[in-house]
């Protein structure tokens, strides 16, 4: 029974660590010091580059405990390239 216990705690743990939508909607983060990112909705996200005021929107989503960062429309060609995987640390 002590067994069982441990065991499902060590799993509730593990679960309750697994980054989820609801770690990341309606929160902003910088990524690289220049661009911010926003969690609109379980799908969809804003970035915003200073000091030129240049934004856009794209998609999003979360696989193997990461966060991917689909293409945004941005006018700017630097904030068109914040795309791809990252992790939550990336993220401040």
């Amino acid at each position: 029974m002590i067994i069982f216990g441990a065991i499902l705690f060590a799993s509730t743990i593990l679960i309750s660590c697994s980054l989820n939508e609801k770690d990341l909607v309606g929160k902003t983060f910088n990524i690289d010091g220049y661009h911010s990112i926003e969690f609109t909705s379980s799908t969809r996200y804003s970035i915003y580059q200073r000091p030129h005021s240049c934004g856009g929107e794209g998609n999003w989503s979360i696989q193997d405990d990461k966060i991917i960062l689909g293409s945004n429309d941005s006018g700017c060609e630097s904030t068109q390239r914040i795309r791809g995987t990252y992790s939550r640390s990336q993220l401040k």
